[in-house]
């Protein structure tokens, strides 16, 4: 696991980033999963749904996990 700091154009905090490295894409019917670590997905608070966003900032594509609180909307 990888910590680094991104630089974003007119920002006022810098956004650490957390490398999970290279993870296996598997198939399972007609969906494909990507497993990252329970203990990383505690810390950040997600614990059994999540809102999944794909981010496209420029030349930049990633996935915005959100978790979502215990009475349906999103915790942020």
């Amino acid at each position: 696991m990888t910590l680094r700091k991104i630089k974003i154009k007119g920002s006022i905090s810098e956004p650490v980033i957390t490398d999970f490295g290279t993870r296996k894409v598997s198939q399972q019917n007609f969906s494909k999963i990507v497993a990252l670590p329970k203990t990383a997905l505690e810390n950040c608070g997600i614990t059994t749904q999540v809102n999944v966003k794909l981010v496209q900032w420029g030349d930049e594509r990633f996935i915005q996990l959100t978790p979502i609180n215990e009475k349906g909307g999103d915790k942020t």
